[in-house]
Order: C-alpha cells, then sequence, then structure tokens
C-alpha cells in the first residue's frame, strides 16, 4: 500500500514537472524549466548565438546543431537516407521530419489562422512571422528583399546576386542554388509530376507555395499589390513588376 502511495505520488510529481510555469514576457512562449526560458530568450529575443562555424558566419545556441551544420554542410557527412527517395540527411531527426513531411504527409503544427501546416514547430513560426505579422528583420543589401530568417536571406544573396548555381539537371541546362529545386525541376519540367492541386479548378503545380499563391490570388481575391499607374492589382510582387515592366514601360524580354 505504501508502495502505492509512493508510486502514485511520483507520478503526480513527474506531472508537475511537465507543467509550463515558466513564461516569457515578450512572447508566448512557455517552458517547463527556467534554464529553457532563459535559452530561448538568449536565442529568440535577444540574439545571443555562442556557437559559431569556422567556415562560413552560421551561428546558432547550441553545440548540437553547429556540429550538425559541420558534417551536413563543409564535411558533406549524410549517413541517412531515405527509402523512398534520394534525400539524405546529417541527423536523424531531419531524416523523420522529411519522411513525416513528405511521404506520410503528417503535419502537427497548424496555423490558428489560416490552413497551413508543418512538421516542425520552427517553421510554423516562420510562417507566422513572415505571412500573418509580417516580420521581416532580415533584408538584402542589394535589392528590397526581405525574409524572416538568415539563412533564407543568404541564399537568396547566394542564388540571386552571386548567381551561385552548383547544382545542374542531368537532362537539360537548368542549374540552382540548391538541391531540391533541381528536383522539383526534373518532376515538372520533364516528369510531368504536379503534386499539389487545387479543389476548385483544375489548377495543378509542383509547389504548394504556388498552389497556395493560386487560391488566394484567383479563388479569394486576395491582391495585395497594386500598380501606381493604373488599377492593376496582383497577389504576387512578381507580377506587378513585370506588369509594370511590360504595359508602363514598354519593356519587352526575349
Amino acid at each position: 500500500m505504501l508502495e502505492e502511495v509512493y508510486t502514485n505520488e511520483n507520478y503526480v510529481e513527474s506531472l508537475q514537472r511537465e507543467v509550463k510555469h515558466h513564461k516569457c514576457t515578450q512572447c508566448p512562449y512557455e517552458a517547463t524549466s527556467k534554464s529553457m526560458l532563459n535559452r530561448h530568450a538568449n536565442n529568440v529575443h535577444l540574439g545571443i548565438k555562442n556557437h559559431k562555424c569556422t567556415l562560413c558566419d552560421y551561428q546558432t545556441d547550441r553545440k548540437y546543431y553547429l556540429i550538425n551544420h559541420m558534417n551536413s554542410k563543409h564535411l558533406g557527412i549524410q549517413k541517412y537516407k531515405c527509402h523512398q527517395c534520394d534525400y539524405q540527411a546529417s541527423h536523424k531527426s531531419y531524416l523523420m521530419n522529411h519522411i513525416n513531411n513528405i511521404h506520410l504527409g503528417m503535419k502537427y503544427h497548424k496555423c490558428s489562422q489560416c490552413d497551413y501546416q508543418t512538421t516542425q514547430k520552427s517553421a510554423l513560426k516562420v510562417h507566422l512571422d513572415t505571412i500573418h505579422l509580417g516580420i521581416k528583420k532580415h533584408r538584402c543589401s542589394e535589392c528590397d528583399y526581405q525574409t524572416s530568417e538568415k539563412r533564407t536571406l543568404k541564399a537568396h544573396i547566394d542564388s540571386v546576386h552571386l548567381c551561385i548555381k552548383n547544382h545542374k539537371c542531368n537532362q537539360c541546362d537548368y542549374r540552382a542554388y540548391e538541391k531540391n529545386s533541381v528536383r522539383k525541376h526534373i518532376n515538372s519540367v520533364h516528369l510531368g509530376i504536379k503534386d499539389h492541386k487545387c479543389s476548385q479548378c483544375d489548377f495543378q503545380t509542383t509547389r504548394k507555395s504556388i498552389l497556395e499563391g493560386h487560391v488566394n490570388g484567383v479563388h479569394l481575391g486576395i491582391k495585395n499589390y497594386e500598380c501606381k499607374h493604373c488599377d492593376y492589382a496582383t497577389y504576387h510582387k512578381n507580377n506587378l513588376a513585370r506588369h509594370v515592366n511590360s504595359v508602363h514601360l514598354k519593356l519587352r524580354f526575349t
């Protein structure tokens, strides 16, 4: 009987430890320990990242992430391979996220303001900051591009302004900054695979972001970008630039 009481007390104590008593004063984040809260504050709000890569400008608040970065980016160590496609990862958790997201369609983290879903909590935060809160603190010095993530800005600069495109299609001259872009190109152009289909018309595409833009622009009538010279409006910023160049500046591109 005493043993049963002791066990129940342990169970209650373990549940109490899981309660998130520590709340961030700057955002809705909650933690089960003060150390986790401090790490969150240092990383997210203060931008303190003590672990820095010696080969590039990558920084992180955890040594664990730095090791994964070194193994994946600089040493090319990707020992975890997907058995359903050619995806490889430097860490098992990355592979599991890939399998859950791409092959199983398991997306536990859902946006409370739209139908966006993802397998990663960090990706949901990026979505909320970028789409709904408009937080894009990383800005390109060469153009008006803005993003919520430093690594996304680096990818933009490398691909757009420095024209770094190390990954090449084996069937044509197409090149891209990211290997994933080449895979999507092959699926779309050479294999004709368009996984993302509109539920309201026969529109199909290889990318979820393009489908979301189609639904928002065509079916929901969301057009955030307006022409200053006429009443033209569009959901995509690129479409507005194309319109201005073609209609008002009379530029013709071959």
